[in-house]
């Protein structure tokens, strides 16, 4: 479990002589440095996020920086023994496993130089710290293909560069608050450095978002607590308009292999010619080793391939990077102009929102449960799509999906309320026919006095991302509730899936084959064709695999250009490029929004599972 209290046991300081000699820090400490850091980052994660349009403007560096900074965490807790070595070992093999987007596998890099560099060491004082800056600079660094100053890089190597000048001071804390101001300024000079950074006048979120981290652990050495510049906490940044898809690839693609031993090196130059922003990342502790490799490419199957040669495939990103620019853009435009109406948007992960896009647009997703067994995993957070759909392969047990508690949905309504710009709130979820999870809202809504509204969808999957996002952008607009809930309940009126399974069985399993109970034992070399009504199963038709398309396309309402649409997939992104392609000539329409299908529905629909969802409006 994390540590969730502002104060971590490193004792509040009742004068400064303590605080002054406080000079080392060893494997315990660390340990609480590193949650700190995290909560301080994750505290300042949607600023990072607006912030964000280097290398490619998709807005999710903070999210990403937490989640890596989150997994680092729950590693340092985790590690069985308090020395420095095990607990740094610790924080740098989760961090890599949990590493997300591109600042993430650098920040985990960072921590894997750190664990080399204290390997037999019991204590760090000054100078010792200021060799594991450096040895953390260098290795993130090396990870990089081809590294570029004005980025995180350039922050970590300044730090590193003025710590090892002050590393004559006794006190930690000392230390480290000359070494963050130091980071402040090479942070400032980011925004001159990256033409994209000087025309949206921002600086370098991974950047900003080490400092944050920094923050973090300074504030608690020299007040035994978080707290922070409350100025910090509430400026609102501008969302920076000037947009560009900087990177010349279309996906954003990142694999994780566990295996022996890795040459790093080699790998790096077997991918070079495959895309840019590449990044090959290793970590090892004990009999584990992994390898983390992050790129922008247009040919995500081949760089699988080779993921695949090299160990057993752990986890599998694929991000349509074109598509996510398209919405943001969007999106940046209505956040520039207008100003935020008070209304926060709630749902839950069984919308299967892409992460970037709920964190550019403001969403929070509170996660179901998934459970194989014995072993229960918070959905789209401990355990991703790639990690389920292989557990669903592979393990004997059949997974059962369970809904967030009121108890769930009321903490998270209090935080978002609780950040003074949010008046009320807007909570869309899965059909109430098909889980239990907008009861679990709705009793939760009842104890904040029409501040909190649910709204069941009436579908689920990206149908309800399509319907979330028109409702966070009606509430950028500044429409009252009144008029979001009148059009949300329009919408739901006119809204469909039509989906292919490529078995039965889990819809069997499941117990939500409904009126398709029928199409069992029936099929023998046929595709079912099936939508979803009234939080029931509908059987629509059966063909030959090769003629499903050509039959989801027919049965889709005309006036395509009126519609939102989205298509999914369970664990066969195959299909999506030719969905979408078709989609786009038949209707002449720009964005569609692609994405996967998570747990908690894959769970019931299966991998193979393939469709196309829409919604007027």
């Amino acid at each position: 479990m994390l540590s969730r209290g502002s104060n971590f046991g490193w004792s509040r300081r009742k004068n400064k002589l303590k605080e002054r000699y406080l000079n080392y820090l060893d494997g315990k400490r660390l340990r609480k440095a590193v949650n700190a850091g995290w909560l301080w980052l994750n505290h300042h994660r949607n600023w990072l996020n607006a912030i964000n349009v280097f290398p490619v403007a998709d807005g999710d560096t903070g999210t990403n920086m937490s989640l890596t900074l989150r997994s680092a965490a729950i590693g340092a807790n985790s590690s069985r023994s308090d020395s420095l070595p095990d607990v740094a070992d610790a924080i740098a093999l989760y961090s890599l496993r949990g590493a997300q987007g591109n600042s993430g596998v650098i920040l985990s890099q960072y921590f894997k130089g750190v664990a080399l560099s204290v390997r037999g060491r019991r204590k760090l004082y000054t100078p010792d710290l200021a060799e594991t800056f450096r040895a953390g600079s260098d290795s993130a660094y090396n990870s990089v293909r081809e590294p570029r100053e004005g980025t995180i890089l350039t922050v970590l190597s300044e730090i590193a560069a003025h710590a090892e000048k002050a590393s004559t001071r006794r006190s930690m804390s000392h230390f480290l608050e000359s070494a963050l101001i130091r980071g402040r300024v090479a942070l400032q000079a980011t925004r001159h450095k990256i033409k994209e950074l000087s025309d949206a006048n921002v600086v370098d979120a991974g950047g900003q978002g080490f400092i944050s981290f920094m923050e973090g652990i300074v504030h608690l050495m020299k007040r035994g607590e978080m707290k922070g510049d409350s100025s910090v906490l509430e400026r609102e940044p501008e969302m920076p308009i000037a947009i560009e898809e900087h990177s010349a690839y279309r996906f954003c693609s990142e694999f994780l292999v566990r295996g022996d031993c890795f040459d790093t090196d080699l790998i790096r130059q077997t991918l070079i010619d495959k895309g840019d922003s590449l990044i090959v990342a290793s970590a090892s502790m004990g009999n584990d080793s992994f390898l983390r490799i992050h790129i922008h490419t247009d040919a995500p199957a081949e760089v699988e391939h080779l993921a695949t040669s090299l160990g057993t495939l752990e986890k599998r990103k694929i991000d349509d990077m074109k598509a996510q620019n398209r919405s943001m853009r969007r999106w940046r435009t209505l956040f520039k102009r207008n100003e935020p109406g008070g209304i926060r948007i709630v749902t839950d992960s069984t919308c299967d929102l892409p992460s970037a896009l709920a964190a550019f647009y403001g969403i929070e997703i509170v996660p179901l449960k998934v459970s194989f067994g014995q072993e229960t995993y918070l959905d789209g957070v401990d355990l991703d799509n790639f990690a389920f759909y292989r557990k669903l392969r592979e393990m004997p047990v059949t997974p059962k999906t369970s809904q967030p508690s009121p108890g769930d949905f009321a903490q998270r309504y209090g935080e978002i309320l609780g950040q003074g710009d949010c008046r009320q709130i807007i909570s869309i979820h899965i059909s109430s026919k098909l889980s239990g999870t907008f009861n679990s809202s709705y009793t939760a809504a009842n104890e904040f006095d029409r501040k909190v509204i649910s709204f069941d969808s009436g579908t689920a999957s990206l149908g309800m991302a399509l319907m979330t996002i028109a409702a966070a952008e009606m509430a950028r607009e500044g429409e009252k509730i009144e008029t979001i809930l009148k059009k949300l309940e329009e919408r739901r009126k006119d809204q469909g899936l039509f989906f292919t399974v490529g078995t039965l069985d889990y819809l069997i399993k499941g117990g939500r084959v409904g009126k398709a109970r029928g199409l069992v034992g029936k099929l023998l070399n046929l595709r079912p064709v099936l939508s979803l009504v009234d939080g029931e199963v509908i059987p629509v038709s059966k063909v030959k695999a090769e003629k499903v398309l050509d039959k989801i396309m027919s049965l889709l309402p005309e006036g395509g250009g009126h519609y939102r649409w989205a298509v999914g997939h369970a664990d066969c992104p195959s299909q999506i490029e030719p969905l979408t392609a078709v989609l786009k000539e038949r209707f002449g329409v720009e964005d569609v929004l692609t994405g996967e299908i998570g747990p908690t529905v894959g769970t019931h629909a299966g991998p193979g599972c393939w469709g196309v969802f829409y919604m007027k409006g």
